[in-house]
């Protein structure tokens, strides 16, 4: 029910800023998930990152927007980029054991994604992990892409939920709060991205 009232709050918003502030609107700023085109699948993954706790968190879902597989799972880590190369890596490794090699990865680090695509020296702490993605990648069809977190939402609620875990959980079967937010990406509802 809150969902019209709060997207014409933010459409409200926008509309003030364009016209007292002179602050247009950003094409950019209007974000939202897509269906990956057959026979790709895409997965979306994300870390979480404290000094106290980390955890990683994916879901894959295919052109019809399916949910197919989502993980979450506490971890160890240095900092935030270790766990974004964790998760992309295990997110990889699933796909390979289920023999999904047509993949469609969005990650909301453009550093990771500069590091898999280009020839970069990754950081001392990230290049074993590094070193595994792109063994995985030989074998499969893999275009991989910077993603703005609003896009990203279902793999950001897995990876916050992950340090509360006591052990990593992998399913078919979306939790009602995920299904929330996977009903959203499915209506192609727009997420407004503030910027500050």
């Amino acid at each position: 029910m809150s969902l019209p009232f709060i997207v014409v709050w933010f459409l409200w918003n926008a509309r003030n800023k364009a016209k007292h502030e002179d602050i247009g609107t950003n094409p950019d700023s209007v974000v939202r998930w897509e269906n990956p085109p057959y026979p790709f699948i895409k997965i979306n993954t994300d870390g979480s990152f404290t000094n106290k706790k980390a955890a990683i968190g994916g879901i894959f879902r295919d052109h019809t927007d399916k949910v197919l597989l989502y993980f979450k799972a506490p971890y160890i880590v240095f900092d935030d980029l270790e766990t974004k190369a964790i998760v992309i890596y295990w997110a990889l490794k699933f796909a390979m054991e289920i023999q999904w090699n047509w993949i469609i990865a969005e990650v909301d680090s453009s550093l990771l994604v500069d590091l898999i695509t280009e020839n970069f020296s990754p950081p001392w702490h990230i290049i074993q992990w590094m070193h595994k993605i792109k063994k995985l990648i030989i074998d499969i069809k893999l275009q991989i892409s910077f993603v703005f977190r609003e896009a990203n939402m279902p793999a950001n609620f897995l990876a916050l939920e992950g340090p509360n875990s006591i052990h990593a959980k992998v399913s078919t079967s979306p939790p009602l709060p995920l299904q929330l937010l996977l009903q959203r990406d499915k209506l192609h509802i727009p997420y407004l991205r503030l910027q500050t």
